[in-house]
């Protein structure tokens, strides 16, 4: 039997047991819902297992009219999936053994035709419309291997029109392991969301809902997806996802019941911060953040006392905390959206000065915390350096940017392997070491830029900007001769002065992956630049912070002590502290490299 439920304003207290039957359908077949706008189309097999029917409500789903008829398929249907073009056209896909059928709505239902894609088995399909149907499927592959699929069906915009993309892999596991994947469900709210079942029939078995999200605002076509992660909930079937833009909520539903989430609640915690220190270098970022913490009124507790829960759910670990320095201005509070941190740790202090200390880390702690389940490998010439270090990103759950890049950033396609167990952060610093490009997280987007060495100083130290103090130190590059050894080619740069002055200090490259003496010879100058950038590290204390300063910048220092006028320094880590204790500060420091 096949039963609908409506609740028009669905909340903690709905009441979901009273149900509507349409009668007998298919036993063996799932059912698939679309809406758009007040249409609601309710599809499913018919009791003998072939024909598709489809009832339409124009009422948000309140009434249903009678049935009819899309389309015969040609033996016994075990999956479907729905979903409206903005338009109104709309497509029903079904499953018939490993094939998947569709049929389109244009005013009139078209001729059933197959995918031209091939698998070995089907588990399960889901569908979601937004620039074409973006679909996720189930099933294994002619090895056996159980796989979690995504594929176009295009509307002509990522992919023709009527047309099958090539499934893309989102997750795997081999056929030995005992485990499958299955029930499929993805919604767009913000970003894309993903929810499948995986079953594990060894050993203490468990059948366990897996989530994931797309990065930003990735594209589905970009399959830029983070990695699967436990949800809390069992059962073969998983569950129903949806979103609602206009409240910015997700639901999901199941047999066992319905939940919701809001997506755009934030906390506020400026009024209360007492000290604020904040350190970032060329791969690491930290912040320690103390809240006053006396009671908020009557009784004993702290005001965060309740941190995690019910009014103060979002003080959590794990939750993003943004920072952003400014200053009280004739035109009122202005600050520089600053970077963001995630809660690692959460401290109470009682005692005469209670105080709550949150203690972050940037995006590189997300890297650095991501290991890869298994092997990831990419043969020469399938991938440039960018959108491996997009792929890597991605399945740790950050967003990838670009504020300038160098030629070899999108043309070298190197061979690469990402190792079980290694760290997303260990992976894409080794990328980042074949290309001259560096990486800062600017607001918790992975972005890279191409720093060069006439690169010009956006900002003066030293004139209206007062130095405090500074330590200025030359101890020279640790390498000052580069040689790099490709695929039957090598190279080689110098530092003649370097060399004159400290004696050779030689550094040595292999990549295979290197195939001209071009190539070769710009690893080499590529080494030994950053070994330059790198050779000077001087610290500078300046009054006040500079809210828009960031890793990589170029700055100019003037100290008549030091003999520096306007001298170009590149930014390789920075600091800055606010307090509001018995010595308030407000001040920042920076450390300088070669330009």
């Amino acid at each position: 039997m096949l039963y609908t439920r409506r609740v028009a304003l669905p909340g903690p207290e709905s009441d979901f047991s009273s149900w509507t039957s349409h009668g007998t359908v298919s036993a063996q077949a799932a059912v698939a819902l679309a809406a758009s706008g007040s249409s609601v189309f309710l599809f499913y097999a018919d009791a003998d297992t072939t024909t598709l029917r489809l009832k339409e409500s124009a009422d948000n789903g309140a009434t249903y009219g009678s049935a009819s008829t899309v389309a015969t398929a040609a033996s016994a249907v075990t999956y479907l999936a729905a979903a409206v073009a903005t338009g109104g056209d709309r497509v029903l896909f079904w499953t018939v053994g490993a094939s998947v059928w569709t049929s389109r709505y244009d005013g009139s239902w078209s001729t059933p035709a197959e995918w031209t894609n091939t698998v070995a088995s089907i588990s399960g399909i889901a569908c979601r419309y937004r620039l074409d149907w973006d679909v996720v499927i189930c099933g294994e592959d002619g090895s056996g291997d159980a796989k979690v699929w995504t594929a176009i069906y295009g509307d002509g915009i990522n992919q023709t029109a009527d047309s099958w993309s090539a499934p893309a892999e989102v997750t795997t596991a081999t056929a030995s392991s005992g485990v499958t994947f299955l029930s499929p469900a993805v919604e767009f709210l913000q970003h894309w969301r993903l929810f499948f079942v995986e079953k594990y029939t060894g050993d203490q078995a468990y059948t366990r809902l897996q989530w994931s999200t797309m990065i930003g605002t990735a594209d589905f076509s970009q399959e830029l997806w983070r990695e699967p992660a436990p949800f809390d909930y069992t059962g073969d079937y998983g569950v129903a996802a949806t979103g609602r833009n206009l409240d910015g909520r997700l639901w999901l539903s199941a047999a066992a019941g319905v939940w919701s989430g809001g997506l755009l609640a934030q906390l506020d915690l400026s009024e209360d911060a007492i000290e604020t220190v904040v350190q970032l270098d060329q791969d690491a970022g930290r912040a320690r953040v103390v809240l006053r913490n006396d009671p908020a009124g009557s009784g004993s507790a702290g005001r965060y006392a309740g941190h995690g829960s019910a009014g103060l759910s979002l003080l959590q670990r794990g939750a993003r905390l943004e920072l952003a320095a400014g200053y009280r201005t004739p035109d009122g509070a202005e600050f520089s959206a600053g970077p963001a941190f995630w809660i690692e740790a959460i401290e109470q202090v009682t005692g005469p000065r209670p105080r709550l200390v949150i203690l972050a880390r940037d995006g590189w702690w997300l890297l650095e915390r991501w290991h890869a389940r298994r092997q990831f490998f990419w043969p020469s010439g399938a991938k440039a350096v960018s959108q491996l270090l997009e792929f890597i990103c991605s399945r740790a759950g950050v967003e990838y940017g670009s504020i300038s890049s160098s030629a070899a950033l999108t043309t070298l396609q190197p061979a690469f392997t990402v190792h079980p167990g290694e760290s997303g952060k260990t992976a894409v610093l080794r990328l980042l070491a074949t290309v001259p490009d560096v990486a800062i997280m600017q607001g918790g987007v992975f972005t890279v830029r191409h720093p060069r060495p006439d690169d010009e100083a956006d900002y003066e130290y030293g004139t209206a900007h007062a130095i405090v103090a500074g330590r200025y130190r030359n101890s020279g590059s640790q390498s000052n001769r580069v040689r790099v050894i490709g695929s039957g080619v090598s190279n080689e740069a110098f530092d003649f002065a370097g060399i004159e002055a400290a004696g050779e200090r030689i550094a040595q490259v292999i990549d295979l992956n290197l195939t001209t003496a071009s190539r070769t010879g710009d690893r080499a100058t590529s080494v030994l630049r950053d070994a330059e950038m790198q050779a000077r590290r001087d610290e500078i204390h300046i009054f006040g912070v500079n809210c828009g300063q960031e890793v990589y910048d170029v700055v100019s220092v003037t100290d008549p002590q030091a003999g520096l006028d306007a001298a170009a320094r590149r930014v390789l880590g920075l600091s800055w502290r606010y307090s509001t204790g018995e010595r308030p500060r407000y001040d920042m420091a920076l450390t300088l490299g070669n330009v």
